[in-house]
């Protein structure tokens, strides 16, 4: 059987990220929650992401800097508790994930008995990311090619396609299964590509699972 033809073809690109330093420094949540609603977005997914996005495993009970903050730098427990809880799959907008994070914090400081400072050296530092976006040499136009690619291509360009896409495109989906289930009409593949959840596994767990779907061999 003749393999089926993409309408478009995909071209894998990769990022790199400069990390900079902003300048804020939160030494109790009074302090954090005014940063947190001023801050350039693209601190916050940096915060979000950026330990899966460089060491490519899979985070622990605190998924995300500020939850690690809470319970590491405050003794927060149910704060961070709170904050890791947050499904970053239901956010396509940094803004909205912005306001969620300090309706959050906000309930939590009515509630407060105290209002905990972080020990020296337990202070948060706002960190801000810019990325820079360059092609690989890989573009495909069938699912065997796609595959074969995917195999080949390092973890930050797996992180750009799945991770930064939710952001760029608006809406849930991640770019793999944009590409197929729009150029090559496999919508059933394209969903189950897109049901798996990066925030429980390992980058290299997520890479084979997607070759395992696109190959029909479901892990």
């Amino acid at each position: 059987m003749k393999e089926k033809i993409a309408k478009e073809p995909f071209r894998f690109y990769t990022s790199s990220l400069l990390v900079e330093i902003t300048g804020k420094i939160a030494y109790h949540l009074k302090d954090f929650i005014k940063i947190l609603k001023e801050i350039d977005v693209s601190s916050i997914f940096y915060h979000i992401h950026h330990a899966l996005r460089e060491y490519s495993f899979a985070p622990g009970q605190y998924s995300n800097d500020f939850a690690r903050w809470a319970e590491e730098g405050l003794e927060e427990g149910s704060l961070a508790e709170r904050l890791a809880s947050i499904n970053i799959r239901d956010f396509t907008d940094l803004e909205a994930l912005r306001a969620k994070l300090v309706e959050i914090v906000e309930d939590h400081l009515k509630k407060a008995v105290e209002i905990r400072k972080a020990a020296p050296g337990r202070e948060f530092y706002f960190l801000r990311n810019i990325e820079i976006i360059t092609p690989t040499p890989y573009e495909v136009q069938t699912l065997k090619e796609f595959t074969s690619a995917l195999d080949r291509v390092g973890m930050r360009s797996l992180y750009y396609h799945f991770f930064d896409a939710r952001l760029r495109l608006g809406r849930k989906t991640n770019d793999f299964s944009d590409w197929i289930q729009h150029s090559l009409g496999e919508e059933e593949m394209a969903r189950k590509i897109d049901n798996l959840d990066p925030y429980f596994i390992t980058m290299d767990q997520l890479k084979y699972k997607i070759i395992a779907i696109c190959m029909g061999k479901e892990i």
